[in-house]
């Protein structure tokens, strides 16, 4: 259980609830723990001896217990819940703030339904275990240990029983137990893959009805559902074992008691009401042993969660941030020196290969190659989403590794070709990196990116509310919707990865004016696939499996490189570069 006694730490901001929950319920088991003697009495000396005023007295008394033992169980209920409730909110920030800082390799590697799965069900299972154990992890010996020693003192010969019961009953708990922990883990890889099915499904639903695959998908969900069910009911039967076999104890040791009790009464060696009294305390430890296998059941399913969480907490980032320079702003020059890339490190299946460059403050550059051949990994590097294998990449003379890496993320700004939007306003979306822009300087970056028009024309203008992906909105709207957001962050060194590969060849145009008017002292990177896009770009690196082919302006790579000559030849065919 040690990963699960790693997690009880988030309880420590909450120690005042966590302490007061099994202290009141340590009072509510003392309460019930009175109740089968005062009722052995009652019948004994009261009815036994017709003492009415006897009887009133501990009628009355056995109220008032109850009510305060009531008044326990729901205080500690009460703090339990707050505890759990407030701890497992920690956990799941925790997880939360690890997955966001870790490395697009090690996200490369994680299935999103996994950490899905992980900070939904899983810290949800913690959190019902902690409130579990607040409210058992004292009542449950307290009621056993106190009553043993109740039932001895009662009856030191019925109390034989206990030697054969306990032991047999822990025995079958701990078997059936053993058994089910690797149940309730395969039980959760299995919701991972229904998650991931799931969620693969539902962000792919145009490609799925687009292909009219809807069979197919659903077949692949029914195969994930079907697995989960099987080793569901594979689990749920081992538990499901546990109360039957539980009753059974009780019912024989009770069948045992009455027998061997009845006798001891007509003996006179013992009165009636000690007999309940002494069922009655059986009962509570047989029941307490059951509660205990139920606390085991979920221990047992709550370390297979515990364990999933803690392999997220135990994920290393590949990058270290060094935190060690900090500027205002960058100049932007980029130098890159030998550099070799694989995602798949120490593999030495490279992506990027023996790249040498550099490029100067307030140059735009364009990149451009075959698909496949490295344009995305190289900017990639440049915001360092991954680590080079081999080589340096000095922004300003400075190693990108010696930065401090938020400082990075913040200077080196991207636009991407498959952009991510919010939910919530165009405004919210145009605002995301910096809060603090006007709503002028919005509107004025807007029109560099082509934006405002559009939205001019939508209900509400910037307050207009754009839908979970964006999908009330075109490409190419989105797009622009990015690339402003991206300037409205105000970078020193901005790549876009074929942003405006959506919109048309006007509006592209518009754009790189815009830019070449308003952003010209900034460090530039395009990608395109579309050579009128970086056509007047101060240089142009064209790129091939990986490696730079080409690396001047668009007329001398024009007369002297054959693959960008062969491009352009290409667009020139199709009519892409009609600008």
């Amino acid at each position: 259980m040690k990963n699960l006694i790693s997690l009880l730490k988030y309880l420590k901001p909450y120690k005042k609830w966590a302490f007061l929950a099994p202290l009141l319920i340590v009072f509510e088991v003392i309460m019930d723990l009175c109740m089968p003697n005062i009722m052995a009495n009652v019948i004994n000396i009261g009815i036994g001896e017709n003492n009415t005023n006897y009887i009133v007295f501990n009628i009355i008394l056995m109220c008032i217990l109850t009510i305060l033992g009531i008044l326990g169980s729901i205080g500690s209920a009460y703090y339990a819940a707050k505890a759990s409730g407030y701890a497992s909110a920690d956990i799941r920030k925790k997880v939360f703030e690890k997955i966001t800082n870790l490395s697009f390799l090690n996200l490369d590697k994680i299935k999103t339904g996994h950490l899905i799965t992980v900070l939904t069900n899983d810290i949800t299972l913690i959190g019902e275990i902690i409130m579990y154990l607040l409210r058992l992890i004292f009542r449950i010996p307290i009621i056993l240990v106190g009553s043993i020693l109740m039932a001895i003192l009662i009856s030191p010969k019925l109390s034989i029983i206990l030697v054969f019961i306990v032991p047999i009953t822990t025995l079958v708990v701990s078997i059936l137990m053993k058994k089910a922990f690797p149940k309730f883990q395969e039980v959760q890889e299995r919701v991972d893959d229904v998650n991931t099915v799931v969620r693969e499904n539902v962000s792919g639903i145009r490609v799925v009805k687009a292909f009219v695959n809807e069979n197919y998908e659903i077949d692949k969900f029914d195969k994930a559902n079907k697995k989960l069910r099987q080793i569901s009911v594979k689990a749920i039967r081992i538990i499901n074992v546990t109360m039957p076999v539980m009753m059974l104890f009780i019912n024989i040791a009770i069948v045992f008691v009455l027998w061997y009790g009845g006798i001891e009464v007509m003996n006179k060696d013992m009165l009636i009401g000690d007999i309940i009294a002494f069922i009655q305390y059986l009962s509570n430890i047989l029941t307490s042993l059951l509660m205990a296998s139920v606390v085991i059941v979920m221990l047992s399913h709550s370390e297979a969660s515990a364990l999933r969480i803690n392999e997220v907490f135990n994920y290393k980032s590949d990058l270290k941030n060094t935190k060690k320079y900090k500027k205002s702003k960058l100049k932007g020059k980029i130098e890159f020196q030998n550099v070799d890339f694989s995602y798949d490190q120490g593999s030495g299946n490279l992506v990027l290969k023996n790249l040498n460059f550099v490029i100067d403050p307030g140059q735009t550059i364009g990149i451009v190659g075959s698909t496949g051949s490295g344009k995305t990994s190289l900017v990639s590097l440049i915001g360092r989403f991954y680590d080079i294998t081999k080589g340096k990449i000095l922004i300003d003379g400075v190693n990108i590794k010696d930065y401090d890496l938020n400082f990075i993320r913040k200077h080196v700004v991207f636009s991407l070709q498959q952009p991510v939007l919010f939910s919530g306003s165009i405004k919210d979306n145009l605002k995301y990196t910096n809060k603090d822009i006007s709503d002028d300087e919005m509107i004025k970056v807007s029109k560099i990116a082509c934006v405002h028009d559009f939205v001019m024309e939508k209900e509400n203008h910037y307050d207009y509310k754009i839908e979970q992906k964006g999908t009330n909105l075109s490409g190419g709207q989105k797009q622009r919707i990015s690339l402003a957001r991206a300037l409205l962050s105000k970078p020193d060194i901005l790549v876009l990865d074929d942003t405006t590969s959506a919109v048309d060849i006007n509006t592209d145009l518009a754009i790189r004016k815009g830019l070449k008017k308003f952003y010209n002292d900034i460090t530039i990177l395009m990608i395109s696939s579309r050579i009128s896009t970086v056509i007047n770009a101060d240089k142009i690196i064209v790129l091939d499996e990986g490696q730079i082919v080409g690396f001047d302006t668009h007329d001398k790579l024009l007369k002297e490189n054959k693959v960008y000559q062969a491009i352009y030849k290409s667009q020139i065919k199709d009519g892409d570069l009609d600008d």
